[in-house]
Formats: structure tokens, sequence, C-alpha cells
């Protein structure tokens, strides 16, 4: 999967009455757990591709705990073009650019981001938020008019690839976390590091908003299964 998957945040002024940080991930991750709902916006800097094509952006409905319907812009040339991946009731379907929907094998749907696996409760970011090393204090800002609590840290290649379920990084990666002052739910992250290739800084920003609101996710009608080739018409027996 790539990276796609990784960076939430929120924006404003520095105050000098910020929250203790380690205590800042903590309710932030427990905040994540008690989620029904959410709309997930990403933005992926250059070098992030999934099944061979390169992502610009993605936006996410996730119906928790494992249902999700994601479309990604994703650059083919000078166009870009949009990839959908629907996650429900255990099947994936995935609609590929200028195509129809089609159902993938367990295999063929791991080439394919599951967004609402960031929110699982033991692999997710609710596990890993709190892991980060060189946790500080960044500050408070506000994100979408939301007072955030702003804190920097650092995660290891191994608990990122946590994360992104089996895609490992090249190396240590740099977040920062915007979570809600009040409601300590997550409004941004971003990440910056080596995500694909040691030695390429690559940069992922996530968005998180419309907490618990209704989110229908709904299986896809598949595209029609081509038809099989005709039988030769039987030659007639000589006379």
């Amino acid at each position: 999967m790539a990276a796609a998957v990784i960076v939430l945040g929120c924006s404003g002024s520095a105050s000098s009455t910020a929250a203790d940080p380690a205590t800042v991930l903590r309710q932030a991750a427990d905040a994540l757990t008690g989620l029904h709902s959410v709309i997930a916006d990403v933005k992926f800097g250059p070098g992030i591709t999934v099944a061979g094509v390169s992502l610009s952006s993605a936006t996410s409905k996730i119906q928790l705990p494992r249902d999700s319907d994601s479309t990604f812009k994703v650059k083919q040339g000078d166009f870009l073009l949009d990839l959908r991946v629907v996650t429900t009731g255990g099947h994936v379907y995935v609609k590929l650019p200028l195509a129809g929907f089609t159902e993938v094998t367990s295999e063929q749907a791991k080439e394919f981001p599951d967004v609402s696996s960031l929110f699982d409760p033991h692999s997710g970011l609710p596990a890993v938020l709190p892991a980060g090393k060189d946790i500080r204090s960044l500050g408070t800002e506000p994100v979408a008019g939301v007072g955030c609590n702003k804190v920097g840290t650092t995660y290891t290649a191994d608990q990122l690839g946590q994360l992104l379920a089996g895609v490992k990084p090249a190396g240590d990666v740099q977040a920062t976390i915007w979570a809600g002052s009040s409601d300590h739910l997550v409004r941004k992250v971003v990440l910056s590091g080596p995500l694909i290739t040691a030695g390429k800084v690559v940069q992922v920003e996530v968005n998180l908003h419309d907490f618990n609101q209704p989110v229908a996710v709904a299986t896809p009608s598949l595209a029609p299964a081509a038809a099989p080739p005709a039988s030769p018409a039987p030659s007639a027996s000589p006379s």
C-alpha cells in the first residue's frame, strides 16, 4: 500500500499553554478508537504509487470497522484519472480508470490501499500514535476553526510499516499531528521522510473531518463479465 494512507493536521498561532505532548497522543489514540465513521482527504507528494500508477490525492468515506469508499486521483501522462476502491462486507471492489467495477481476490487487494485499516485498534493509528520517539509540543493551532494541540514526533520504519499494512519505509519518518484540544480527535497528520526509497524525502498529508456523521458504503454494480467465445458450428456430416 502506498504510504497513502498517513498525514493529518491543523494551522494557526502557537500558544505557551500547550498540553503535555505524550498525553495529547494518548488521548488522540483513545478518541480514534471511539469513531464510527470519518472522511479522510489525502495529498500525496511525488513518488507515491499504487498498482503501478502515481497518486496525487484521495478522498475516502470510512464506515468503521472495515468499510470504505475511496477515490484516488492518479496521474497518467499529463492527465488525472480516478481509481476507486470500495471495501465492504469483507469484499474489495476496484474501478480502474476508464473501466467498470470488478471484485478482486484477497491477494490482488493487497495492491490497493484499505484506508479503514488506519483505524484498526491493534495496528492502525490508535496503536501507532503514542509510540513515537522524541515527542515534543509544537504549541497550539486551529484547524478548520477547531483549536488543536500540535505535536511533533518520529516513527521508525517498523512502526510505519505496521501502519501501512506491510509497506515498510526506508528509514525514520517525521510526523506532525494536530489533535483537537477538547475532543482529542486528530484533524491532520503530515508525514515526511523516505516513505519509499532511501535518500528520497516524500510528504503525505491527511485531513480528517465529518466525524461520526452518517456514511453509506454500498456494494457497487459490477462490470458485465466478458461473454465466452462462441463455439464453432459443427461441420456437416458427409451424406
